[in-house]
């Protein structure tokens, strides 16, 4: 018995999923502080939270994190 591979390049894409959405996060990144945004489905919320709280403290280093659904489909 022999052995056969049949390869097919088939093209494919990922999209976020329709019925999801981006969520946004952010935590202060100075050594002595422990503040961090509620998630947020509103990217730009979550910006007014972190310059509120530089406001407040002065601190302007932050990491943000962005996560969706995501789904890989065929391209047609």
């Amino acid at each position: 018995m022999t052995v056969r591979a049949v390869l097919r390049h088939v093209r494919q894409v990922m999209r976020r999923h329709p019925s999801a959405e981006t969520t946004a996060t952010a935590r202060c990144l100075d050594p002595d502080c422990r503040w961090t945004a509620a998630p947020t489905g509103n990217a730009d919320v979550c910006t007014d939270m972190c310059i509120e709280h530089t406001g407040r403290t002065g601190h302007t280093t932050f990491l943000r994190e962005f996560s969706e659904v995501a789904v890989v489909e065929r391209v047609p």
